[in-house]
């Protein structure tokens, strides 16, 4: 070891003698400093030898949560770069190597995929050359592709695996790593477990040349076969109704969606399609987004969009995420302008929409099932009542789980074409077993029928909405999230579910909680009666406090699997005719949440 490095090594050790860093951070700052495997960074790790730096880069290893593992670009432990997407690719290529008892796993193959994002390319590269340097058939795409699109190429395909290099709706200075199974799905107990289990192990990666792998025949590159496969697919699965008359707006945001949603809205006859030339351009740096930060569940990131669909009387604006799987809808509202629909608002609508077209031609399955979360609207269950069609509502958030859901039915017997939808209130719709994901293809493909049914029917996609909470009652659900970054973030995330857990308040807003729902602990803790029901489901780190009899009115709080943020569902309903108590009570709701997680992080 060098002077140099020893220097660096003694000013760490007063960072931890000092308390400046704690024990996790010293010891992953100091691998990374030391160890020859990260040899590349050393450099770069010195450049952050300063308290905070330090901390934020390496406090933790950056974890796996409900979207995979997801985080800004950088050198560290926290950071995603060569060496963490590469831990990450091995401890996978371990593990499939672990369970092929025959050799036929490494046949399959896995499947790899990327975003736009500037560090894409060189991620997707070092994942693919992993692969195949530890015996892996690797198909690659041979440029950006969506996330509906790698989960479509898993099952068409066949492989064992893929993985995609992705951050989703991130900004650009992130980036990020989904690993699915062979279901389709993104990977789940006990495969998830396993393959970290198989990371934390990581200290050697086996990596072959790219051109050198493609020689061998251990890497096939994948023109636009799958593509045009999945398009297929879309049309065979996700037309419900004959209607095409409907100008629709669609951005791709500068990302991957601009590779399929076009085509596949083509396919199915959809002539008046319409897209912002600024924003059809695949770029990672997304320059036409406000902060180029791409996540159309933000309102105003669809502006540019909402624009164009001001100009050309669109009767439908859509725009998907970088990565494609998300799909963000604006509706006009009959005076020129649109108005934006939230992820619960476009799930109930396409849900109602799926099962009535599918019931009127008698393609409604007999024991047709829809998959959405514990968080998304209630509204999901009584649509599903008036169908005769189960709705399952009760599954913890990220789209792994619907996944689950589906193939633990099909294990059982269970036709998985009987899943008609699925969605979460996050603004990620299903429509077909076949993409076992979110997919903005379907949901665009779906939404743009209900523009043309509602236009042939001398309706707005407003007017249906309405039409929908004269039925069933007003919905209303809001959310809010509290950031807390860091090495302290964390700390006090923990902190505040732990008091909740353990104090639980007792009213919120003037109403009683009359349950608490603690699905860490696998519990339904009845307040009147002090009662505690166990249940046997997927544990995570959520707790529910039902406020109303029928469970239409709560506040569910969660940590966010992928960002340092505490997430916050609040949910209430009534009669249309009551709609402006509705939308008071929730307004009570959020303000007195807010106060009292304020006094818990104020102790």
């Amino acid at each position: 070891m060098n002077e140099r490095v020893e220097h660096y090594l003694r000013l760490l050790e007063f960072y931890r003698e000092s308390g400046e860093i704690s024990e996790t951070t010293y010891r992953n700052a100091k691998a990374w400093l030391t160890d020859p495997a990260y040899g590349e960074f050393q450099s770069q790790v010195i450049e952050l030898l300063r308290p905070t730096p330090l901390i934020d880069a390496f406090y933790q290893l950056i974890p796996f949560g409900t979207g995979g593992r997801r985080g800004l670009v950088g050198v560290g432990a926290n950071r995603m770069n060569v060496r963490t997407v590469g831990e990450g690719a091995q401890g996978m290529a371990t593990y499939i190597l672990r369970e092929d008892k025959d050799g036929s796993l490494r046949k399959r193959g896995v499947v790899v995929a990327g975003d736009v994002r500037p560090s894409t390319v060189e991620f997707v590269r070092v994942t693919a050359e992993i692969f195949a340097g530890n015996g892996i058939k690797v198909f690659l795409f041979d440029g950006p592709r969506s996330t509906p699109l790698l989960s479509f190429a898993v099952r068409f395909l066949r492989t064992i695996a893929g993985a995609i290099v992705t951050a989703s709706h991130n900004p650009p200075s992130d980036n990020g790593f989904k690993a699915y199974w062979e279901d389709g799905g993104q990977v789940v107990e006990p495969h998830d477990r396993r393959i970290m289990e198989e990371v934390d192990r990581v200290k050697e990666i086996k990596r072959l040349d790219l051109d050198a792998a493609k020689k061998r025949g251990l890497v096939e590159m994948l023109d636009d076969r799958v593509d045009r496969a999945y398009v297929a697919m879309a049309v065979k699965h996700y037309v419900v109704s004959a209607e095409r008359d409907a100008t629709i707006v669609y951005s791709p945001l500068h990302g991957t969606g601009v590779t399929f949603v076009p085509a596949a809205l083509q396919a199915a006859g959809f002539a008046k399609v319409h897209m912002p030339p600024e924003q059809t351009k695949m770029d990672g740096g997304f320059p036409s987004v406000p902060k180029n930060y791409p996540n159309p569940e933000i309102p105003v990131v669809m502006d540019t969009a909402i624009a164009l669909g001001k100009q050309v009387k669109a009767d439908i604006v859509m725009a998907s995420d970088p990565d494609a799987d998300r799909l963000g809808v604006a509706a006009p509202d009959g005076k020129g302008g649109f108005v934006y629909l939230t992820g619960n608002v476009v799930g109930a609508l396409l849900l109602d929409f799926i099962l009535e077209r599918r019931k009127e031609a008698g393609t409604l399955p007999r024991t047709a099932y829809a998959l959405t979360t514990l968080v998304s609207t209630k509204l999901v269950r009584r649509i599903g009542e008036a169908y005769g069609v189960e709705v399952v509502d009760d599954l913890l958030v990220g789209f792994k789980n619907m996944a689950a859901e589906i193939l633990r039915r099909e294990q059982a017997g269970q036709d998985p074409r009987d899943m008609v939808f699925s969605f979460e209130e996050s603004i990620g719709y299903m429509v077909s077993h076949d993409v076992r994901d979110k997919d903005s293809g379907a949901a665009a493909l779906v939404g743009a029928q209900l523009a043309a049914w509602c236009k042939a029917h001398g309706l707005t996609i407003l007017d249906r909405l309405e039409q929908l909470y004269r039925r069933y009652g007003y919905y209303r659900e809001t959310q809010f999230s509290v950031f807390l970054e860091g090495e302290a973030g964390a700390e006090r995330m923990d902190y505040l579910m732990d008091q909740l857990r353990q104090n639980p308040p007792r009213e919120i807003a003037g109403r009683k909680v009359i349950a608490v729902v603690d699905r860490k602990a696998g519990a339904r803790t009845l307040f009147a009666t002090g009662a505690v029901e166990k249940f046997d489901k997927p544990k995570s780190n959520v707790l529910a406090f039902v406020l109303s009899a029928n469970g239409e009115t709560h506040v569910t709080i969660r940590p966010s699997g992928t960002e340092p943020k505490i997430k916050h569902y609040l949910a209430h309903a009534g009669q249309w005719s009551s709609r402006a108590e509705v939308d008071a009570v929730l307004t009570e709701l959020e303000r007195d949440t807010k106060r009292l997680e304020n006094e818990i992080l104020a102790k």
